[in-house]
């Protein structure tokens, strides 16, 4: 499947299509998703739906407030006052966050023609495992940002962040799961549980910045970044 510059949803295909929203609540379908690909990344093994249910209800938005009297409206999105739902932080929100880091996972991804399949239609590891790095992420960031955006700046317009402060904090975070992964690959300092050099190599090879100029194993270089421009402050470009 090619990622195209269209509907962000389509992030999350490779989620939805192994789950059915119409027999358990969205929100809590997305929860247990990307719970059980973060301990799968980090694990290497895959948790049951048992074994993570604690997430449940586990964040103080939406439904949870509608049983709390007077602060039924903290139930509430801060932003189009709809019903607020970790989907609809996710997805559904049109908030200057979710645009700006959502295209930019996007522009990321389609900057070489990714795709999760090679010309035989076998599935490609290393760029299924960047879809996910990509979702994870972008999903964690856009979720502190809106934390960020409702506790520490009580909704105050004014102390929003930029659409370039947000592209920089998402680059800032990409470019820092590249340099864990290369360092992951310390068999000296991890043993058997270092990352492998290929799967690195699969994972991040062709979105890399001048990857032209480096060699063919480029993992133990040492300032490696995705082939991405932080972008400047309006008025300092001059």
């Amino acid at each position: 499947m090619k990622l195209t510059a269209g509907s962000q949803r389509l992030f999350y295909l490779n989620i939805r299509q192994t789950h059915n929203p119409t027999k358990e609540r969205r929100h809590t379908v997305m929860n247990m998703a990307l719970t059980q690909h973060t301990v799968l990344e980090i694990s290497g093994k895959m948790p049951s739906q048992e074994q993570v249910w604690i997430i449940h209800g586990a964040y103080k938005i939406g439904e949870f407030w509608e049983k709390i009297p007077n602060y039924k409206q903290r139930g509430q999105c801060g932003l189009c006052q709809s019903p607020e739902s970790i989907e609809h932080i996710l997805l559904d929100c049109d908030s200057l966050v979710s645009r700006t880091i959502w295209k930019a996972a996007r522009d990321l991804w389609c900057s070489n023609l990714i795709t999760f399949n090679n010309e035989s239609g076998k599935k490609m590891t290393g760029k299924s495992r960047l879809f996910n790095i990509l979702v994870l992420e972008s999903a964690h960031l856009i979720w502190k940002l809106r934390c960020e955006r409702t506790i520490k700046y009580k909704g105050i317009k004014e102390k929003f962040h930029s659409e370039t402060e947000i592209y920089n904090k998402w680059l800032h975070v990409i470019n820092t799961r590249l340099k864990f992964d290369r360092l992951l690959t310390d068999s000296k300092r991890y043993g058997k549980k270092a990352l492998k050099v290929e799967t690195v190599l699969k994972t991040w090879s062709g979105l890399l910045l001048h990857e032209d100029n480096l060699p063919d194993n480029w993992v133990h270089n040492t300032g490696v970044l995705v082939g991405m421009a932080p972008r400047r402050p309006p008025g300092r470009n001059r």
